[in-house]
């Protein structure tokens, strides 16, 4: 920034330079009347200077020549007088006499007109060479760090954290720079303290989840064991508590494998009525009816999908309770399979919202849940390939549909 403030100076004075050359050039074409003095003096006394300045011509009123420095014509008195002050030329009296002074104005204009272009041209390429040392320096501090800050925002922007800002730190953004760059390494620390602690969180939450299966498997089959042995209704309570804990660890367990894709999915080709078997052996209940499913094939993996159709007959049975119809039918080659109660649904402002990860319902809050298992189902469904949506129909309904194969 100095130095394109001592450049702008350096303008100015190369302005002021031009004023002054052509002010010189004017001075010194002046006429020189000490010489044309010393001319009259000399006639006088018959005595010429030595150095002769301008060519001139004595004569009297009848027009004849009485001295001369150059050749002349002969003319009349009026003549010489109009050809000379048409010229430009000096005309000055002596005694009864004239003299005419040729100090060619139009040589003298061509010179000092030769003189202040020549000054005129060496001002305005210095004033040039200003401008263009101004403009480099201009577009090198200002206009070229500022294309250097335009693209590392973009890349900021875009989430590229390792792209590193190079300024040089004497120029207009040197600064600023150094903080943009000082932000980004923060954001950088930042962004990788977050996604330690995500996997932190993730490993422990999967450590629980194992440890949590052990214990609640020895508590499911002690239940068990005790409902088979007197049907005590404590022990119905306590299993069925101690499945509703399994449920939610595995809700969180896949929740987790999920995020961090080691959820895996092992597709295989399954017939529809494949299909219908495994969703009859889910209904737990016994109340979900079941269409005569049509003849095609899929791809999907069983034991995904079995986890699926229980999570969607489960959470029916939880927040309606009422009987399931199960329609399966070929749309647009794709092998549909349509599970809805007789519930009142969903509200239709929260039904966008039901697939997302945590969301529950305001009629679902005395129920115990996550709001993991629709979202879950929503993933694997994709990562299998296909598609799953979820609406209101005369009850809540839950969509999936797989493309057919051969």
């Amino acid at each position: 920034m100095k130095k394109f403030i001592v450049c702008i100076v350096a303008l100015f004075a190369v302005l002021a330079t031009v004023c002054i050359c052509v002010g010189a050039g004017f001075e010194y074409q002046r006429v020189d009347n000490v010489y044309i003095n010393e001319v009259l003096q000399g006639l006088d006394v018959d005595m010429q200077p030595t150095e002769k300045v301008y060519d001139y011509t004595l004569f009297d009123r009848d027009g004849q020549v009485l001295f001369s420095t150059v050749e002349t014509e002969d003319m009349s008195y009026d003549a010489r007088i109009s050809k000379a002050l048409g010229n430009g030329d000096i005309v000055v009296d002596h005694g009864d006499c004239k003299v005419v002074f040729y100090i060619k104005s139009q040589e003298r204009f061509e010179n000092m007109r030769d003189r202040i272009l020549l000054y005129l041209g060496i001002c305005f390429a210095l004033m040039a060479i200003a401008v263009a040392v101004s403009i480099y320096l201009l577009y090198k501090r200002t206009v070229k760090p500022f294309e250097k800050l335009k693209a590392f925002s973009g890349e900021v922007a875009r989430g590229n954290l390792d792209f590193p800002l190079t300024l040089d730190k004497y120029n207009s953004f040197g600064a600023f720079g150094e903080a943009f760059d000082i932000m980004r390494n923060n954001l950088k620390e930042s962004r990788l303290a977050e996604q330690k602690s995500v996997v932190d969180k993730r490993r422990l939450m999967q450590e629980i989840g194992h440890e949590l299966k052990t214990p609640l498997a020895s508590i499911k089959a002690i239940a068990e064991c005790g409902c088979a042995a007197d049907g005590n209704e404590d022990y119905a309570v306590i299993l069925d508590k101690a499945s509703a804990i399994e449920n939610m660890v595995n809700d969180f367990y896949h929740a987790t494998l999920e995020e961090e894709g080691q959820l895996n999915i092992f597709l295989t080709r399954h017939s529809s009525k494949e299909l219908a078997q495994l969703i009859a052996s889910c209904d737990y209940n016994g109340r979900a009816s079941i269409n005569t499913p049509p003849d095609c094939f899929a791809l999907y993996d069983k034991i995904r999908m079995t986890q699926i159709i229980d999570n969607i007959i489960a959470n029916s049975y939880k927040y309606a309770d009422t009987d399931i119809s199960v329609e399966m039918s070929e749309r647009e080659g794709r092998l549909v399979t349509i599970i809805r109660d007789s519930g009142a649904g969903v509200p239709p402002e929260q039904l966008s919202y039901v697939m997302d990860r945590f969301y529950r319902g305001e009629k679902t809050a005395e129920k115990l849940g996550q709001g993991l298992g629709l979202h879950i189902c929503r993933k694997l469904v994709e990562r299998m390939g296909g598609e799953m949506i979820c609406r209101n129909d005369g009850g809540f309904v839950a969509e999936i549909a797989f493309p057919k194969i051969n």
